[in-house]
């Protein structure tokens, strides 16, 4: 590993939701730096240049100035992210990642330079910097099934990690893998929603009663990196498999149902009150997928959030720690939800 060299991030504060910017090892895996440097920071963690406001700890307008350093020494100084571990074999890639989710408009991309040995160079950017990616999950529990004869048992949700696969240390992730509905039936999912801060603004965090920045329900196809369903529809457009806080139904309680299901069966799950549409792959419906819910940034004071569940946590305990905001699957004959709603596929 080249001692003694900085790579310098100059960017300036978007107007978005959620901003970050993460080193990854090797192995495309979160790590620590040898003083215990975490290797990521989240936008309000971030101190502005001088002369700049960030807009993310306090009201100011966004555009501010930043600078993070990317270095092997990075001495418990702010705005530092640390360089791929010791150890790491001559040549082998560290990666470093620029996240925004709902910007409000066009945002810069860094400039990048590396510094070493008093010389400095700009680099390019790409554009298309990899973002969190689907954690690997076992197979899911369950028993028994009162959707009918034949019907895979129920999955049940457990926290993992997403090592090796980018994953976002300010997001925290419940997931489970399910079989393919049989013919007829969907996959019924619900629970209570986190509140979450609102729209594509910048805004300071914490914020009021919000107890996320971001949350998402997202389907992925179960194997390689676990790839976001991503279905073409008639004439233009693409069906993503997500669905994030402000494009999913929520009753009057604050639950939400998900209905997981083909394409054919949208019209009719959409016309159920208060159910969100959530597709299978249109390119392999039968094969086996995964499930992935995500709570970005936890407020302090939120003691159900999935980031209170340890990394490796079974079904049970996961259930126990998230409370009402668990959430609970099942597979549903898709005339029983369209008939009786998500009650009768999953109870009260």
């Amino acid at each position: 590993m080249r001692k003694h060299l900085a790579i310098e991030l100059d960017g300036r504060f978007p107007d978005a939701r959620y901003a970050s910017v993460a080193t990854y090892d090797a192995h495309r895996s979160s790590f620590t730096g040898p003083d215990g440097t975490p290797s990521a920071l989240t936008d309000h963690q971030l101190l502005p240049d001088r002369g700049s406001g960030n807009p993310y700890p306090q009201p100011v307008r966004p555009g501010g100035k930043f600078t993070v350093t990317v270095t092997d020494t990075p001495a418990g100084r702010p705005n530092i992210l640390p360089l791929t571990p010791a150890g790491t074999p001559e040549g082998a890639e560290g990666t470093a990642v620029y996240r925004i989710y709902l910007p409000h408009g066009t945002f810069r991309l860094p400039k990048v330079t590396v510094v070493q040995g008093g010389h400095r160079v700009r680099v390019g950017t790409r554009a298309d910097a990899l973002s969190s990616a689907a954690p690997a999950v076992g197979a899911p529990s369950g028993t028994t099934s009162s959707a009918g004869e034949g019907t895979p048992p129920p999955p049940a949700f457990s926290r993992s990690g997403g090592a090796g696969l980018y994953p976002n240390p300010g997001n925290a992730y419940p997931s489970t893998g399910f079989d393919a509905p049989p013919a007829g039936q969907v996959l019924v999912v619900r629970g209570k929603a986190p509140t979450a801060t609102a729209g594509d603004h910048a805004r300071p965090w914490p914020a009021g009663s919000a107890q996320v920045r971001y949350w998402s329900m997202c389907d992925n196809l179960w194997w390689g990196p676990g790839e976001v369903v991503a279905n073409p529809l008639p004439g233009a457009g693409v069906d993503p498999g997500c669905r994030a806080d402000f494009d999913t139904r929520l009753s009057p309680a604050g639950t939400y149902t998900y209905a997981v299901g083909t394409e054919e069966q949208r019209a009719a799950v959409e016309r159920v009150p208060g159910v969100t549409f959530l597709p299978l792959s249109s390119a392999a419906p039968t094969a086996r997928h995964l499930l992935i819910l995500r709570n970005m940034v936890a407020a302090p004071g939120f003691a159900e959030a999935i980031q209170r569940v340890p990394v490796g946590s079974g079904a049970a305990h996961t259930a126990e720690v998230m409370g009402a905001y668990y959430p609970k699957a099942g597979y549903c004959g898709l005339d029983v939800l369209a008939g009786s709603g998500p009650e009768a596929c999953l109870g009260s």
